[in-house]
């Protein structure tokens, strides 16, 4: 599907998150043999749990993939759902389901500042760093763009504006309605204003369920089961979605880009990803570029 996706003209290609909680690849090593076997695609994770893994090695291991990738990478973050097997998942992995917040913001703090490549002298809850510094750095000097998660499922707190204001260089959310997305870039506009950030054509991506079927109702049946038994729940069935035919998949799209968002990360539901990929870059590409 990556190399698809490189050869097809696509902007991205995405990878998800998990230790235990879903069957998922695991995202830094899935982008860094990506890296090798794609040239141009940006290498993007929707999303990065922080929270699950030590900051300083972390830093390294992004780094790593954004230099073999020659400065391609993009991280959505994300601290997880309030939800009992999010808690169960932190504890395998010898980590405080309450502090995530924190957690992530501190990941993002280390990060920026190892990336620099000066000496760093600083003590968190699990690290002590004394003169320390990584190589290799990332591509560039600013280190990969990181997109911060804010009103998923149209919930939008306060707290997660101001961590994009003071810490992001995007949005990325899910589960959102295309109209919800003029209210999202309104409150990351004054969060930036608030703490005097300029960031200048910001990215705003949804990451958006797709199924193509001839019939819409026969894709709408199809995408709240499989979701129902991904997730254990049709809650996270909201927002809009492209369900059916081409046609309709490209209008439900379209709305997105009407209201301001720039980037679709799109999940195609079912077992079939790669015949769907291939029918959606046939049928919906040529009409989204």
């Amino acid at each position: 599907m990556a190399r698809h996706a490189d050869a097809a003209g696509y902007d991205a290609v995405w990878v998800g998150d998990s230790v235990v909680a879903k069957p998922r690849l695991e995202p830094l090593t899935t982008l860094a043999y990506m890296a090798g076997i794609t040239t141009r695609v940006r290498l993007g994770t929707a999303v990065l749990l922080p929270a699950l893994r030590h900051p300083v090695v972390l830093a390294g291991q992004i780094a790593n993939v954004d230099q073999i990738s020659r400065g391609r990478v993009v991280l959505g973050l994300g601290v997880g759902w309030s939800l009992p097997s999010a808690v169960r998942e932190w504890a395998a992995c010898g980590a405080d389901h309450k502090c995530r917040v924190r957690r992530l913001e501190e990941h993002v703090e280390v990060w920026r500042t190892l990336w620099r490549g000066e000496p760093v002298s600083q003590r968190g809850d699990d690290y002590e760093l004394t003169e320390h510094t990584i190589g290799p750095l990332p591509w560039s000097q600013a280190g990969p763009p990181v997109l911060i998660t804010a009103a998923n499922r149209g919930e939008f707190l306060p707290a997660q504006f101001e961590r994009f204001g003071r810490l992001g260089d995007g949005i990325i959310t899910t589960y959102i309605h295309a109209e919800e997305c003029r209210t999202v870039r309104e409150r990351a506009e004054e969060a930036l204003a608030r703490r005097g950030r300029s960031v200048n054509d910001w990215p705003l991506c949804v990451y958006t369920t797709v199924r193509m079927d001839d019939d819409p109702r026969t894709a709408e049946r199809f995408t709240t089961e499989f979701l129902a038994a991904y997730y254990g729940g049709g809650v996270h069935s909201r927002g809009t979605m492209g369900l059916g035919p081409a046609e309709v998949v490209i209008a439900a799209l379209r709305r997105y880009a009407e209201a301001g968002v720039t980037d679709l990360c799109l999940r195609f539901v079912g077992d079939d990803q790669l015949a769907q990929l291939e029918r959606f870059t046939r049928e919906v590409l040529p009409a989204l570029r």
